[in-house]
């Protein structure tokens, strides 16, 4: 008799996103230029971190978003919107350098992709980086 079928996680793959020490005012969203071809490996997951900081203390509460521009013609991508988000969070009011995983799971089809960060309403500039790393998802007996 057959064991049963496991779902079995592959090794993460670090994948550039292309948002690394960046600056972004407050009021002001940065679309990364470097894509992230998922046409030839096909993975089927991402998982996304963001590292930030703040040279002045921002406003408690406020919010930074993060989002997934897609492109399924290889070519045009998606404009920064609703539909596009993928994760927001509020960065605490202080200058320390924070780390937090945004996404475990991300869905990803066999598509470009870019990433955007917009920092809404924290009343300083950000200092951002977001690191990225792609993996299979497989079925093993």
């Amino acid at each position: 008799m057959a064991l049963p079928d496991y779902f079995k996680i592959g090794s993460l793959v670090s994948t550039s996103t292309g948002v690394s020490s960046q600056a972004i005012a407050n009021g002001a969203t940065f679309t990364s230029t470097n894509e992230i071809d998922n046409t030839t490996d096909r993975y089927g997951y991402m998982a996304v971190e963001a590292v930030w900081q703040y040279a002045s203390a921002p406003t408690a509460n406020k919010s930074v978003e993060v989002y997934l521009l897609r492109s399924l013609d290889g070519t045009n991508y998606e404009e920064v919107g609703s539909q596009a988000l993928v994760a927001a969070f509020s960065p605490p009011a202080d200058t320390a350098t924070h780390r937090r995983v945004l996404l475990t799971a991300l869905p990803l089809i066999a598509a470009k992709y870019k990433f955007a960060v917009r920092n809404v309403d924290t009343a300083q500039a950000i200092t951002i980086s977001l690191n990225a790393w792609c993996y299979y998802e497989s079925i093993e007996d």
